[in-house]
């Protein structure tokens, strides 16, 4: 541990390297579901944005024809800035539905993998079982709270980004342990309730301070590790992904032990 009581980024990455290098197989294998899923979301997801283009007359297999069509396109709304509504991609609501369906599995994916590996870090001779334990946030101990954590994080999030980009970001850093916060309560104390479920925000931004720079850091490293993956149309997620979700699990483990230090301390020198 730093002498300051600071956690480095550095530091946590090397804690989950030597995590991941430990048991690469497992951590992989209990990765498969959120690593296919981002396969078939770049599947759709290009389905969707080829359907837009021709729908905007853009032919995507003639490079002149489409360069010359957006920038028609880009003129258009330069000089009628009321005509970009037009231009914009729309949702049918069955498909708003089915986006925001995929998105929430997605999301529920990983909280159990993350729990998962946290239980890992936290006991070394846990056996990981990919698919019963890939899915543990749809047992009924998980499921309803977390479906209402997940909305209402969502919430402060698109009301962040409304206010501009920086308070979409200060929220995302400050609530951005409720998962694991949820998890320990839970755990702690046997049964949830919708209090527990609204103090898991609170809690997350006290544990946050202090930390929020580090954890800005991390997630810098994957945003440009993320682009690096879209050039490789997501085959990188098959590292990529468990290296994510494994770095999460031990920023929070870290921070976590590194708090009860603090307190230990500060309560030795009131003794």
């Amino acid at each position: 541990m730093n002498s300051n009581n600071r956690i480095s980024a550095i530091e946590v990455r090397h804690e989950a390297h030597r995590a991941f290098r430990k048991d690469i197989k497992g951590t992989i294998s209990l990765n498969i579901i959120p690593i296919l899923l981002r396969f078939l979301a770049v599947f759709l997801g290009t389905k969707l944005y080829t359907k837009w283009m021709a729908n905007l007359n853009v032919n995507l297999a003639d490079p002149g024809q489409a360069s010359r069509r957006l920038s028609e396109i880009s003129a258009n709304m330069a000089n009628d800035p009321s005509s970009a509504d037009k231009y914009m991609l729309t949702l049918t609501p069955e498909t708003s539905v089915a986006v925001y369906a995929f998105l929430f599995f997605f999301i529920m994916i990983c909280v159990g993998v993350s729990y998962t590996l946290l239980d890992k870090l936290r006991d070394s001779n846990y056996q990981i079982n990919a698919i019963k334990d890939s899915l543990r946030a749809f047992s009924g101990r998980y499921f309803f709270p977390m479906l209402f954590i997940t909305a209402l994080f969502g919430l402060f999030l698109e009301a962040g980004f409304m206010l501009y980009i920086i308070p979409g970001i200060w929220f995302l850093m400050i609530f951005s342990q409720v998962f694991f916060v949820f998890k320990d309560d839970v755990e702690d104390q046997g049964k949830w309730t919708i209090r527990m479920a609204f103090s898991t925000f609170s809690r997350s931004s006290v544990i946050m301070r202090g930390y929020k720079w580090t954890y800005f850091s991390l997630c810098l490293e994957f945003f440009f590790w993320e682009i690096l993956n879209a050039l490789t149309h997501e085959l990188l997620s098959i590292w990529l992904q468990p290296y994510e979700q494994l770095t999460m699990a031990v920023f929070y483990q870290k921070v976590l032990e590194n708090n009860q230090g603090k307190q230990k301390g500060s309560g030795t020198k009131h003794v």
